[in-house]
C-alpha cells in the first residue's frame, strides 16, 4: 500500500480528518492579531498554562505568550488559539 493510500485510510479511521503530515509537520506558523489573539499552527503541546503565561512546544523550540487573562480559546492536535491581553511573546530553544 502506498503512502497516500495509508494516509487516506488513517483519515477515514479518525473522525478528525488529520493526516500524518498535519500531525508530524516540522514547521510552525504563528499569527498575531492585534494584542489579543495569537494563533499557533504546528504546535506539539502545551508546556505551561496559567492566566499570565502560556508556553507551547513547537518542535525543538518553545513559544511563551505572556500577558493578562490568557486562555486557550481553541485547541487541536496541531494548532491552538490564545486569547487575552498579550504583552510579550518569547521564543526559546
Amino acid at each position: 500500500m502506498n503512502k497516500r493510500k495509508q494516509e487516506k485510510k488513517i483519515k477515514e479511521k479518525t473522525s478528525l480528518g488529520y493526516s500524518l503530515k498535519d500531525v508530524f509537520s516540522s514547521q510552525s506558523h504563528i499569527e498575531i492579531s492585534g494584542n489579543n489573539i495569537v494563533t499557533i499552527e504546528g504546535s506539539k503541546g502545551v508546556l505551561e498554562y496559567s492566566d499570565t503565561v502560556i508556553r507551547i512546544s513547537v518542535g525543538y523550540n518553545s513559544v511563551a505568550v505572556c500577558g493578562r487573562n490568557l486562555n486557550l480559546k481553541c485547541i487541536s492536535p496541531t494548532s491552538l488559539i490564545i486569547e487575552g491581553f498579550i504583552q510579550n511573546i518569547d521564543f526559546s530553544l
